[in-house]
């Protein structure tokens, strides 16, 4: 062991209670800051004489002298609070270590042992042209310390590279990650060519989840993604299979997907989804996950043979962009919650939730879709112990068709709180239709609870002013609206058909065009 220098830096001045320094005190050394500590008296000055007491030069500055062995850190009092003092040499050291490291814990010996231990797993690592750390000098641990798996170590060898077939690569280190394990993708482009098949209990995630580009951003910024190849034209990007057909179990669920981004846009025909769940798939959570350009849906769940479908599952900032089809379609698929999760552009539907009992959705939002922002339809509650739905602080805008469609049967209400709509009934452009922002044509009973509904244009003030109801009730039956402005090119409310036990209180309504100032205020 060596002793290592104290003091003799600009910011070691023996000072009294209000910070004024005090030349040539005498400073007393001790081990710890509490009175309990020990007085150091085995000190050397800088010419390595013993000395017992630290004084101050004629400046009040501490100068430099040695601690006892192996002390790295001290406490000196010049007849008031104690201050610490940390070994000065701690920068040098440290840049020794670094510059000679050793995985096996010693320093090198010569420089040909220190070129040795430059990129080698628990060395020093180098980066690859890309500026990543290669998969092949991450340290080595045992499943037992991390289970992690990089899909681009070995064995496995995927490339992200964005032209070679990564299928085999990934789907190898899917299969052997095992319950618990986590399947980690660098930074990359991951090209595919098949379905990749995600087990029970495994963990995907990336470096980086894109959203939606932006004003000066390209689809090729931001290369953090698994790519469908352009031949890869049907099925979906990743499945989860709970059915009992010798490949899968009849149970299965328990995935995460996190910060993972797939991209369809180099498919150009066929029906392609992005995430495609059957059967009883439970538990699922997805977090930071972006699909974008499918030639399909975006995430869409189905029937196993014995009619079962997936449920309680957990959605947080998912986007789907651009779908040639919806972007999220969910069948009963009970205790579904989704928090922060777009649809923007897709085709047709941006949410398309149907008899998903007592679901949750929390600042979700469509836009510029084909059809309808969210579509809540079929028949709700059709078994014992189940309910509807609660839509809290969710928006749409420049939808083709309603913002908000719910159109569903049964027996539980529907819970509408803070829903924003904005430009819906787009039309095609034109407007008109009967779209309004929010279309209640259900016979489930509907409360609603701060509404609101603007009208406008295309961005560039182009096309027609839409929507053209802010709120169409129609064939409805149990609807209560408490607290609303709507604003429709037409009417700001629009009631047809039979409507039954449909009460709307503090309602303000305005009709034509975003300038419009005639409002109209219905009794409190």
């Amino acid at each position: 062991m060596a002793r290592n220098p104290f003091g003799g830096t600009s910011a070691d001045t023996a000072e009294d209670g209000g910070g004024v320094r005090i030349p040539g005190a005498t400073g007393t050394v001790w081990d710890g800051p509490s009175e309990g500590a020990a007085q150091v008296i085995d000190l050397l000055d800088s010419d390595h004489a013993p000395i017992s007491t630290v004084v101050a030069d004629t400046e009040g500055m501490i100068p430099t002298f040695w601690g006892p062995e192996a002390a790295e850190k001290l406490w000196i009092s010049f007849g008031l609070t104690r201050v610490a003092l940390v070994a000065t040499n701690v920068g040098e050291r440290l840049a020794t270590h670094v510059a000679a490291f050793d995985p096996h814990g010693s320093y090198a010996a010569s420089s040909a042992e220190l070129a040795t231990m430059r990129g080698t797993p628990g060395g020093l690592a180098t980066l690859d042209g890309r500026g990543r750390v290669p998969a092949d000098q991450l340290p080595v641990l045992t499943p037992k310390m991390l289970d992690w798996i990089a899909v681009t170590a070995a064995p496995y060898g995927a490339t992200g590279d964005g032209v070679t077939d990564d299928t085999a690569a990934i789907q190898a280190a899917i299969n052997a990650a095992g319950i618990g394990g986590v399947v980690y993708f660098p930074r990359g482009i991951y090209c595919i060519s098949a379905p990749l098949d995600l087990p029970r209990g495994v963990t995907l995630t990336g470096s980086h989840s894109n959203l939606m580009v932006g004003p000066g951003m390209g689809k090729t910024d931001y290369p953090c993604y698994i790519q469908a190849l352009p031949s890869f034209t049907t099925g979906a990007m990743i499945t989860i299979i709970g059915e009992a057909d010798g490949t899968h179990p009849a149970i299965n669920g328990e995935q995460r997907l996190y910060n993972i981004m797939l991209d369809g846009s180099q498919v150009k025909s066929g029906n392609l989804d992005g995430i495609y769940a059957k059967g009883n798939v439970q538990n699922i959570v997805m977090r930071d996950v972006c699909i974008r350009d499918m030639p399909n849906n975006g995430i869409i769940t189905g029937r196993n043979a014995g009619g079962e479908l997936p449920y309680s599952w957990r959605l947080h900032s998912v986007m789907v962009d651009n779908s040639h089809s919806n972007g999220y379609v969910f069948e009963r698929n009970t205790d579904l919650t989704m928090i922060d999760c777009q649809a923007i552009g897709c085709w047709a539907v941006g949410f398309k939730i149907t008899n998903c009992a007592n679901s949750t959705f929390v600042g979700c939002r469509a836009e510029w879709t084909g059809s309808h922002g969210m579509h809540f339809t079929g028949a709700w509650g059709n078994w014992p112990g189940s309910g509807s739905a609660t839509l809290s602080a969710c928006s749409t805008d420049r939808c083709g068709q309603d913002g908000v469609r719910i159109d569903a049967t049964g027996n539980g209400p529907f819970i509408v709180s803070a829903l924003m709509t904005r430009r819906d009934g787009r039309n095609g452009g034109p407007g008109g239709g009967k779209f309004a922002g929010l279309a209640l044509l259900n016979r489930a009973p509907v409360v609603v609870n701060g509404l609101t509904s603007y009208v406008g244009t295309d961005d560039a003030g182009t096309a027609g002013t839409s929507p053209e109801y802010g709120l169409r009730i129609a064939g409805a039956r149990d609807v209560t609206v408490v607290g609303a402005y709507l604003h429709g090119a037409t009417a700001g409310v629009l009631q047809e058909g039979t409507n039954e036990r449909i009460r709307l209180t503090a309602i303000t309504t305005v009709a034509g065009n975003n300038y419009a100032e005639d409002r109209v205020q219905s009794p409190q």
